[in-house]
């Protein structure tokens, strides 16, 4: 889940992506029914930690995070997944609790119509790495 705030605070606060999708509308989990659109939200795919031998204070883990764009039409969506990756990529933000954190894309999902809705979805992945406490 600390990835999923990592990321999240380099989008609610990039103005070019916040011009597209208000930041209330930028959520870590499931978006609530009846959200209006465009919407993103942001959740936990997996995550690792590395086992070393002699344990120190903090742990190295590298976490992926899926962002899912939900919106009305298909050129807003790639408008926003270019906003996504350009708020968010090879950045290395400040997160109270973490340290050395560095954020890179991964694989992008494919384009997704629900035809019943209307609703226009694609996903981008991101890597993210960082130093914890160890619990």
């Amino acid at each position: 889940m600390n990835g999923v705030i990592a990321v999240r605070s380099l989008l609610v606060v990039d103005t070019g992506l916040t011009a597209l999708v208000p930041e209330v509308r930028i959520a870590a989990g499931s978006l609530p029914q009846g959200t209006v659109f465009p919407a993103i939200s942001l959740m936990s795919v997996s995550s690792v930690d590395r086992n070393i031998p002699a344990p120190g204070p903090k742990r190295r883990v590298t976490e992926r995070v899926q962002v899912t764009v939900l919106a009305r039409t298909y050129p807003e969506t790639k408008a926003i997944l270019a906003a996504i990756r350009k708020a968010a990529a090879d950045k290395m933000p400040q997160i109270d609790g973490l340290s050395d954190v560095t954020v890179h894309t991964d694989s992008a999902g494919p384009d997704f119509l629900d035809e019943e809705t209307g609703i226009h979805m694609q996903t981008q992945d991101f890597r993210v790495s960082f130093n914890e406490a160890r619990p």
